[in-house]
């Protein structure tokens, strides 16, 4: 009984573990226009961000939010650099882009990151 208390633990484990690894239909480089609808057609949605705190967005993020993006932490303001947030089910993504410009703005990276608090 207990090896197949173990054998039926391992293989949900494991199955918990491919879903969260599953392939993204993201490649670096590539625009985040195209980026954003793959997403939304893989069931992702843009991460709601900000609600509980006074962020006031600057620059670059009000031109991206009047452009109808969502899920912005912040964009530096140094470089051309914004960190957006994903949710699908209780998974996590964030995305790294590049660019000064709505048009012009690229997948750099991503990663699995959830937002921290704060920036809830």
């Amino acid at each position: 009984m207990k090896k197949y208390c173990l054998i039926l633990c391992v293989f949900s484990l494991a199955i918990n573990a491919f879903a969260g690894t599953q392939a993204m239909p993201l490649k670096k480089g590539m625009s985040y226009q195209t980026a954003a609808a793959e997403l939304r057609r893989e069931g992702w949605s843009a991460r709601t961000m900000h609600v509980k705190s006074e962020y006031k967005y600057i620059g670059i993020e009000n031109t991206l939010l009047n452009q109808g993006v969502k899920g912005i932490e912040s964009c530096a303001v140094d470089r051309p650099v914004c960190i957006l947030h994903y949710t699908k089910r209780n998974m996590c993504l964030r995305i790294i882009t590049w660019g000064e410009e709505f048009k012009g703005l690229k997948v750099d990276s991503w990663d699995r990151e959830c937002p921290t608090k704060d920036a809830l």
